[in-house]
């Protein structure tokens, strides 16, 4: 097996199966796999949870020879397919690989901050008016608070909360807002 057929390629799994996918391959099959994740706070009910996402959802990237592994990477639990475009392999160049790898901390997970702004929309996390949306008005970063316009009973009124109180609205960090 010759190192020009060794290549990168962009393997799609299976809904919610990347992590499944990206063992499987690595302790049983015994290829390089990168799978990018990102880090981030959400609001949940419980109030404001850490959550791990892939980068990419659905996909993942698996280096391997194609002739001698596409069978066994297709057919791997957690994957549905080997991504291709007119009936070729999709291959991915090294170099993006590289710049991809090199934007991650830990090798693979990336931690995404959100930054509180005014004008930014927030959801209530803590205290009695969890679930509420506000927007702020103004960042006090010295004391760690935010002041939030809460529209309540009809009126709306400005009130200072700790920042862990609030979290804007994320759905995934790479998403359009």
């Amino acid at each position: 097996m010759s190192m020009e057929s060794i290549q990168w390629y962009c393997v799609k799994a299976r809904p919610r199966q990347e992590q499944t996918a990206k063992r499987t391959l690595r302790t049983e099959v015994g290829l390089e796999v990168f799978c990018p994740m990102l880090r981030f706070e959400r609001a949940r009910k419980s109030g404001r949870v850490r959550v791990v996402e892939a980068m990419f959802p659905g996909y993942l990237f698996v280096r391997f020879c194609y002739e001698t592994h596409h069978r066994q990477v297709a057919t791997t639990n957690g994957v549905s397919t080997i991504v291709s475009f007119g009936g070729r392999p999709a291959i991915v160049p090294e170099d993006i690989i590289a710049d991809l790898r090199a934007s991650v901390a830990d090798g693979e997970t990336v931690e995404v901050t959100s930054p509180l702004a005014v004008g930014t929309e927030v959801e209530l996390v803590e205290g009695p008016f969890r679930g509420i949306r506000a927007i702020i008005t103004n960042v006090l970063p010295a004391r760690a608070r935010v002041t939030i316009l809460l529209e309540l009973l009809g009126t709306e009124r400005e009130v200072e909360v700790s920042e862990q109180a609030v979290l804007p609205d994320v759905v995934h960090p790479l998403l359009p807002q």
